[in-house]
This record gives C-alpha cells, structure tokens and sequence, in this order.
C-alpha cells in the first residue's frame, strides 16, 4: 500500500472517529420512541424487502419476512416515508415523532403493478428526491429489472436504456456512454464516491465495479457538475451497495447472486451479509467474483484473448444514534483481462493484471428541524495500480493512481426554501512506468463549492417548484519532472470554472409532471490530452497531446415529460447542449515509429484538438399495461453531434428504435423485446463507420417467497438471432456479444 494511500485513509478515518465522538458528545439525552411500522399490500398481506426511506435524514430500512420494519435514533419532527419494491407502485406515510412515549406506528399500503417504476432518487439532487420532482431525465435500475439486464459490465448492463448505450472493448473493458459522450466526459461512482480507477481514461481500461453485486443503479442523463465537478458533463452513473449500514437491522439479512452466461463462458457468484451487533452498531460484508473465458461473437467464432477475472470484498461497520449516524468500509478489488484480438490474429494480444483499494467514510449529524438540519462529512481513499503484460510475458506499462475525496455538506430548510450547500476537494496522484508510458507522472487537485435550493412555489411538497444551483471550481494539473525528452513541454495548468442550473418543475397531477431546466456545466482536459507523447497501443496510434488545450463548457437545455402510475410509467426528454472547446482525438495522417527489434512501422498520428462542438437529440421509453398482467412498451433514443464549424463529431451511437410486450403476475413472468440500430455513417473515419442491426431478446423469470427468504430465477437469451455487429461509439473496433444464454440466480434473505 502506497504512503500517500495509507496517509490519506488515516487521515479521513481519523478525523470522521473525531467528529463522531464530537457529536456523540452533544447527542441530546432523551431519545424519541422509534418508528415501527408494516409495508403491506392492498389485500393486507405483509411485503418482504421493501425499501423504506425517510428523506429528511436519508435513512434506510429493509422489511422482514413480516413486512415490518423499525428506525430507531430519530430525533422528535415530522417525517415523510417512502416505500418502494420492484412489483409495485412506491407508497407513502407522514409520521410525526414526539419527544417522548411509545412506539410511533405506521401502515404503508402498495398497489401492485407490473410495471417497473423508480423509486427515490439519491443522485440527481443534493436531496432524495421522487422522480417526478426531477428536472433531469434520470434512470433507476433495481430487483426483478436489474436482474433481466445484468450483464458482466455496469455498460452493458445499461446498454439498453434510452440514451444510454456502450464503449466496448470485450466483456472488461466496457465503459458506460451516456447521449454519445464518454470517457472523462461521464463520471462513474460507487455509493456517490468515485471509483478511483483509470476507466475513463483510455478504450482498454476496466471499470473497477461488478455489476452483480449492485443493489440499484441510478444515472442522471445531462450535465451533472453541479453536484460532482469535474468529469461529469455528460452524466453520472451511480451503482449503489450496502457498504455501510445506514440503520440498525432487526435480524441479520443479506442475498446471495449466481450469474452465467454461454456468450462469455464462466460463472459470477456474490454474496452479502448484514447483521446487528448492538442498538447502535450494525456490520455488513460482501464478497464475490467473476470468471469467465473468451467471448463468443455474433455469427460464429471467437474474439480472442477476452478473458476475464475478478475478485473483490467489502467489510463495513455503521454506527446510528438519535444524532449521529455514519462508519467507515474497507474493501479490495483485484482483476485481470485479456485485450482482444480480432479472430484469426497471430498473436494472442495483451494483458491486463491490477488492484483496487479502498476505505471511505460517512458521518451524518441531525442538527436541527429547521435552518441547518442535517450535516454530512465523507471521504475516501483509494489505491488503483495495474499492470499492461505484453503477449510474451513483460511488462509494457505500469499505471499508478492515488485518490483522495472528501467533502462537508449541510442540508437546509428555511420555510419553502430547501436544498444544500457544501464544499469539496479531489486529489489524484498518477504515475505510468515504462518505456511505453504515455505521459509523464501528474498530481491533479481539485477544491469546489456549491449552493443548491429548492424552492417550493405552491407550498406543497407535491407542487410546482423552482430548483437553482450554483458551484466554484478551481482546478489544477501539475506534471512531475522528467528527463524523458518526449515530455519537455508539460507544464502546470490552472483550470478555474463557474457552474450553474435551474429548472423549473411542474406536476400536472398526481402520475404526470414536465419540467425544463438549463445548466452550465465543465470539464478539465486530461493529463492524456495535455502531455501525451507515444505509441498507444491499445488504440493503435501515435498520440500527441497539447499543454495549451482550454477548458470544455458546456451550455445545455433540457425539457422532459414524465408518467408514473400503476398503468403507464414513461419518460420523454429533448436535450440541446453546446460544448465549446470540445476535445476529441483527430487523426492527422501516418508517422514512423521504431518498434520491435528496431523495426519501422507506420501508424496513424493522433493530435488532440479543440472546436466547438453542439449535440441534440431525442430519446424516449412507454410502458402501458394493455391487459391485465400484460405490459407493452416502446422505446427510442437519437442523438446527432456536429462541429459547429462542420463535420460530424466522431463515435457516436447509431438512433434505436424497440419495443417489448412481457406478462408478469407477480410470480411468473415471459417477456420479449427487440431493438433495431440505424446504420452510423456520419464520420469521416471510414473504418469506424457501423451497419444496422436487430437485436431480439426473450427472457423468462420466477419469484418465489419462502418464509423470510425470496428466490428470483431470471433465464435470459439474448441476441437471438445471432446478429454480427459493432457498436460505433466503440474505437477498438471489435465486433460485439453472439447469441447469449444467461442464468441469474438470487435469493434474498
């Protein structure tokens, strides 16, 4: 474990156990009587499961087999709960909690439906927010709709969502692409902490996170560096775990999650465990891995060298007090992967062999009902490494990132004004090795402040309001000193920007709300970008980076339409966004390099360059119960992206259009869904331009309650027609996923 790695995790952990102790210190003596309470459905029957969440102090609860639920350590106020469960439709409670006295007792009532509707969402806003109160198109993937989707990666596993398709390298190194941006373009986070690996960075990377193990995954489609900063321009995908225990369970609960699959032969297999250890401490651990061999493509044959292994672990300890609520978690991630190469190459390509370690933090202190009411303290630090092994056993590169997060946020409430504000800081320390390291070591740093306010226009938690933001950055990259000639022109750069937001939403009725916002929004150019000097072979050029590259902002618009209800769940958007300074990769013509044994070969040079750049687009999904127990849906996503100058921007995804019929009685359920691609030829780069294809998929699943434990069995075939294709958001230009026969197999209890 690296110095700076095991300084900054003591110094987080430390100073979250000071502030505990702090807080505890001032704890009040008296504590209100907890909320206990059932989540049921409309004939009374008890539902296992459920999600309870109070929005006010970001607390969650799960049901027991009885449906009942208890939250202790509340401090007196008035609280709203929310229930949700994949099956039906989210219910709602307002409990007030005295000072003092007996139990305060609640009944949440769900309609069942099958449509698979979003439940609160933890990562558009700087509060919990039901979908219909969001300005930004937003998508939500849990229970039964998580398990027909997941793939071997998190993009994979959200390719099929409007607006949302995926950079594929093989089953590894798959990145999420979200309305035809990518890379550093898109942030990917962990329980709202980055991941702290070098995905994003370059085609052949690997995102550090196995899908199986998520309990939801929510994505904010749009400009999000109101919130996060840098880096997240495009988008946010967050994939949510119980790596610290937010209550104290009454019994010890978790799930075990078995995943196969014919298309990458092999097997996953995760598991979770959270159990009390007293009032006040709860634990939680999970552990799984992947193991899979290479993949099959569409129309026969094999993409070689796609192997893939992983193995991961988290441990986590929770602490909750009237007050006071937060922990700490430990976890590792380790991994190899094979670079493919297209069938019938000689060589079996590269591989790619590396950790992930991680500690993080969290502390919640309740500090009043109205004014400052809550206050949040979080961090992380994280030790990424991996080694590139070339085909005859050496080691080409080796790649080093050190990160380090924290942040202090306090929620406010003043009459119908509520929202936050808060303040941030970043450190990356990166260090590739090797002679054929692409830049020279770099540290970035990053401090952030924001405001965040909602206000209520009608005075009703359910009306329209206005949503207003407004964060500072100031950015920096400082490249370490070199003897290597190739770099001799990094120097530092200073990057300071201002973003903004607001929208405005309106519910029509209960089930139906528009809303339209506008957001400025940035990002800072990569280390890549700015100081590149070398052969990168995983793209296949000579890249040349630029010290003078300027910082991309981004002015964006945005209207969205939204339907929830028992019948009709359906989410439209229209977007526009204009990207000055846009970077992408421009292929200038061909250089001479010195390869092996002092051969000259020639590849393509690639010289980073800035224009600006807009990108438009439509994108929609409709689910209807037609039938009772039967849903039909529609979907479609297009998004086209221009230099405002002339010329189509490169590696965009190809519009979709699909549809899907599934009957669902709550036990069993058969669905059938196809999607068609368009043909992408809007680029100059002729090899990169892909025809259309069809993909037909069918899946069958069954629930089963027993006593305290739900068995979910979900048989998936994918790509049915075993179509040959390639996705053109993708630059290693390798041919996607054949026909595919998946199992996922999970049991909660």
């Amino acid at each position: 474990m690296s110095h700076r790695f095991g300084r900054g995790a003591l110094l987080a952990l430390s100073a979250l156990l000071v502030l505990s102790g702090a807080a505890h210190a001032a704890a009040d003596p008296e504590v209100a009587p907890p909320i206990t309470g059932v989540v049921r459905d409309t004939a009374g029957t008890p539902l296992a499961n459920a999600r309870v969440i109070i929005n006010e102090v970001n607390r969650t609860a799960i049901t027991g087999s009885d449906g009942t639920f208890t939250i202790r350590a509340l401090r007196a106020g008035t609280y709203h709960l929310d229930a949700t469960l994949l099956g039906y439709a989210p219910g709602h409670a307002v409990v007030t909690v005295p000072e003092s006295g007996p139990d305060v007792r609640v009944v949440i009532t769900m309609r069942s439906t099958v449509l698979s509707l979003e439940g609160i969402n933890v990562t558009a806003s700087a509060r919990s927010a039901d979908p219909l109160n969001i300005t930004q198109s937003t998508v939500e993937l849990s229970g039964k709709a998580l398990d027909r989707s997941v793939g071997t990666s998190v993009a994979q596993t959200l390719s099929t969502q409007p607006g949302l398709s995926v950079r594929y390298g093989g089953p590894a190194a798959s990145t999420p692409v979200i309305r035809g941006l990518a890379g550093e373009r898109v942030l990917v986070v962990q329980n709202g902490q980055r991941t702290g690996d070098l995905s994003s960075t370059s085609a052949d990377h690997a995102l550090s996170i196995d899908p199986l193990a998520a309990s939801r995954i929510e994505v904010v489609r749009g400009p999000a560096s109101l919130l996060y900063g840098n880096n997240a321009l495009g988008g946010v995908v967050n994939v949510i775990a119980s790596d610290i225990p937010t209550t104290i369970p009454g019994r010890t609960s978790g799930f075990l999650a078995l995943q196969g699959e014919s298309v990458n032969p092999g097997a996953a297999l995760t598991g979770e465990l959270t159990a009390p250890v007293s009032s006040t401490l709860a634990v939680t651990a999970r552990a799984g891995g992947r193991n899979v061999d290479d993949t099959r493509v569409g129309g026969g044959g094999v993409l070689d060298n796609t192997f893939y292994r992983n193995l991961y672990g988290t441990a986590g300890l929770g602490y909750v007090t009237e007050r006071v609520q937060g922990g700490v978690s430990l976890g590792g991630y380790t991994f190899k992967y094979g670079l493919p190469s297209l069938p019938g190459a000689e060589e079996s390509g590269v591989s790619i062999d590396g950790d992930r370690f991680e500690g993080t933090g969290r502390l919640d202190v309740a500090m009043g009902r109205s004014g400052f009411t809550n206050l949040r303290v979080d961090g992380s630090a994280q030790r990424y490494g991996h080694d590139e092994i070339e085909s005859g056993g050496e080691i080409g590169t080796r790649f080093r990132l050190d990160t380090q997060t924290g942040s202090v946020t306090a929620r406010t409430a003043f009459g119908r004004l509520t929202g936050a504000l808060g303040v941030s800081g970043l450190r990356k320390d990166y260090s590739p090795e090797g002679e054929e390291a692409l830049t020279p070591a770099a540290s970035s740093l990053n401090g952030g402040a924001f405001l965040y306010q909602e206000l209520a226009l009608s005075g009703s938690r359910t009306g329209p309001s206005l949503q207003a933001g407004a964060r500072f950055d100031a950015y920096s990259v400082r490249p370490d000193e070199t003897d290597d000639a190739r770099f001799a022109g990094a120097r530092d750069r200073d990057f300071n920007n201002f973003s903004g937001s607001l929208g405005l939403n309106v519910p029509l009725n209960d089930h139906l709300s528009a809303s339209v916002s506008v957001a400025r929004s940035f990002r800072a150019p990569t280390v890549e970008e700015l100081y590149s000097n070398a052969f990168h072979a995983a793209v296949g050029t000579y890249d040349i980076g630029n010290p003078e590259l300027a910082l991309e902002t981004n002015r964006g618009a945005e209207a969205v339409v939204r339907a929830q209800s028992e019948r009709v769940n359906a989410q439209f958007s229209t977007f526009y966004n204009r990207i000055d300074n846009y970077i992408t990769a421009d292929i200038a013509g061909d250089t001479t390099i010195v390869g092996e044994e002092d051969d000259e070969v020639t590849v393509p040079l690639n010289i980073f360059r800035q224009a600006d750049a807009q990108l438009r687009g439509v994108e929609g999904q409709i689910e209807v119960v037609a039938l009772p127990h039967v849903v039909v849906g529609v979907m479609g996503d297009m998004v086209r992206g221009d230099f405002v100058d002339g010329g189509a921007l490169p590696f965009m995804p190809a519009a979709r259009v699909g549809g899907s019929v599934r009957w669902d009685d709550g036990k069993y359920s058969v669905s059938l869904d196809g999607r068609h691609a368009f043909e992408q030829d809007r680029t100059d780069l002729v090899e990169f331009r892909t025809d259309a294809y069809t993909l037909l998929n069918l899946s069958t699943g069954v629930s089963l309650r027993q006593g305290s434990r739900i068995h979910s069995i979900v048989l998936r075939a994918d790509n049915l027609l075993d179509e040959a294709y390639r996705e053109p958001t993708s630059r290693l230009l390798v041919p996607s996923p054949g026909r595919n026969l998946s199992l996922v197999y999970r049991v909660l209890f």
